[in-house]
């Protein structure tokens, strides 16, 4: 199926462009230029997601002028946040996360989210009220400069019974599309389960991160959540630089409410712990975990962790992705993700499994070689 809405104009890669990032962002880039080379139209471009993250949070200071501003917007983006900017300059027009079992970030199904500004800050907001989006404050019931995009989500496994047609009918793909996988899509880890695990910090780190998301769709209770939910992110993110800059809470001139309380009391502890392993305390990594530890009314808590065999990662790979690619038409482009320095894919399988991926695209579809752009970022940081 190709709507007719300026895609007739689109001029054709003679082979399909293959992209291997190490950072699941830096993806953005080769669609924008794809969009530029008029391979991909401006507007109403699908991508078909494959991760075990789902990336669709939105950097809470990002303005909406900023993620119109082409691709200026690149350099402001990081792994977790980089597709709704595209969404809200209206580049894409659906997602579509295909999730492996153990990825329970958002429920299955299609809905429609408006993103847009909000009125007041004009920074990116969505008009979601899933607890994904509420956990990181990112709902506003009021949006200018709107835009709406499809968001699907559904779920990919190697089970015998799986029923791919039902998939098929559910994401509905249809040109132009890109196609973007994620190597952790087949085995991930959550990293930041092992930081300085004998003093069970991500558990404490929960605790004080910790929310409770309201039961209710009113408008006006969400709001005043948001509002509340936002402050405490504030406090913590100025706790913890000020803890980055100065190692220790003295002289703080903040807030001191109950985050400041339960901050101090975690700072010994860390502390010691950093000690006996012979390094500095890494306040911005601890913060990192608070931030991915959610709250109430998600269906998992913390970043999901599914180590899986070489020989899982194989029969998925060979059988379930080789089947479930062959029932698409070909992509416009492919862009892969080693996200393997962050730790999200296990560096010790990292190369196994992008080799798998690339000889199966290899045999599915005419692409061109793959542009291993990974190495030349190893290159720049060794010189």
């Amino acid at each position: 199926m190709h709507p007719s809405n300026g895609n007739e104009n689109l001029k054709r890669f003679k082979k399909i462009p293959l992209h291997v990032v190490e950072e699941h962002n830096d993806a953005l880039q080769f669609i924008y230029s794809a969009i530029g080379g008029k391979k991909l139209p401006v507007e109403g471009t699908t991508l078909l997601h494959l991760d075990s993250h789902p990336d669709m949070l939105i950097d809470r200071k990002l303005k909406g002028d900023e993620a119109r501003s082409g691709r200026k917007v690149l350099e402001l983006l990081e792994i977790e946040n980089w597709i709704v900017p595209a969404a809200a300059a209206g580049h894409l027009s659906r997602v579509v996360w295909i999730r492996p079992p153990w990825a329970k970030q958002l429920a299955d199904g299609t809905r429609v989210v408006n993103v847009g500004d909000h009125p007041a800050t004009g920074f990116l907001r969505v008009d979601s009220i899933e607890p994904y989006y509420l956990s990181d404050a990112l709902y506003s019931s009021q949006l200018v400069n709107k835009r709406k995009f499809i968001f699907t989500v559904a779920e990919l496994n190697n089970t015998n019974e799986f029923d791919f047609n039902k998939l098929y009918n559910d994401i509905g793909i249809s040109h132009p599309y890109i196609l973007d996988i994620d190597l952790d899509f087949f085995s991930t880890a959550n990293p930041f389960l092992s930081l300085y695990e004998n003093i069970g910090l991500y558990d404490r780190i929960g605790e004080i991160f910790h929310f409770s998301i309201p039961d209710t769709d009113d408008v006006v209770t969400l709001d005043n959540f948001v509002q509340q939910r936002e402050r405490q992110l504030d406090e913590l993110e100025e706790l913890f630089s000020h803890l980055d800059e100065h190692g220790s809470l003295n002289n703080y001139a903040g807030i001191r409410s109950k985050y400041y309380n339960k901050v101090s009391d975690l700072v010994p502890l860390v502390t010691a712990e950093a000690e006996r392993l012979g390094e500095r305390p890494d306040w911005w990594a601890i913060h990192a975990a608070g931030c991915t530890k959610d709250g109430e009314g998600l269906e998992e808590e913390g970043l999901p962790h599914h180590i899986s065999p070489n020989e899982h990662i194989m029969k998925t790979i060979e059988q379930t992705l080789c089947i479930f690619l062959k029932g698409l038409p070909p992509p416009v482009l492919i862009t892969l993700a080693r996200s393997s320095k962050d730790g999200y894919c296990p560096p010790d399988q990292v190369d196994f499994i992008q080799t798998l991926v690339i000889e199966l695209l290899k045999e599915l579809y005419v692409v061109d070689e793959p542009n291993l752009h990974y190495l030349n970022e190893d290159i720049e940081q060794k010189g």
